[in-house]
């Protein structure tokens, strides 16, 4: 069994399921976004690699878990179809976010799809332009 603990894998409007899954389908290469490897575990959602190394660990994805290529080419090769996944919450991980160079309240607001008034109360913010990078704030649910 694998057992995958995530944390900002799925967008907060688009999370990724957890549970356990068993993978039902493998792909090597399929390229673009899903960078050099794809097993499927739950409906369209998937653990691949990318073609932005940047976007991991960050909640953009549409809920699919990935991996730099290394990494997911590494468990690729230990998982047949059938392997049992089970993919865990990281509750002190999956709800903050890290200020960023250049980031403002509103891009982040965007970049991780929560309502920008939300991210100013869940965080007590009460001038936003006050936000500062290594910044931790809490991602409203």
């Amino acid at each position: 069994m694998l057992l995958l603990g995530i944390g900002s894998f799925g967008k907060p409007a688009t999370p990724s399921p957890t549970g356990t899954f068993k993978i039902t389908e493998k792909a090597p290469n399929p390229g673009g976004v899903f960078g050099t490897r794809w097993m499927r575990f739950y409906k369209d959602y998937g653990i691949h690699g990318t073609n932005n190394p940047a976007s991991i660990g960050k909640a953009v994805s549409n809920g699919c878990i990935r991996m730099n290529n290394a990494d997911v080419n590494y468990v690729y090769s230990l998982a047949p179809i059938g392997t049992e996944l089970n993919v865990v919450s990281s509750q002190t991980t999956d709800r903050y976010y890290v200020v960023q160079p250049g980031d403002t309240l509103f891009s982040i607001s965007q970049k991780l799809g929560v309502s920008y008034d939300a991210l100013l109360r869940e965080n007590s913010i009460t001038d936003p332009n006050m936000i500062y990078v290594g910044q931790k704030l809490l991602i409203p649910r």
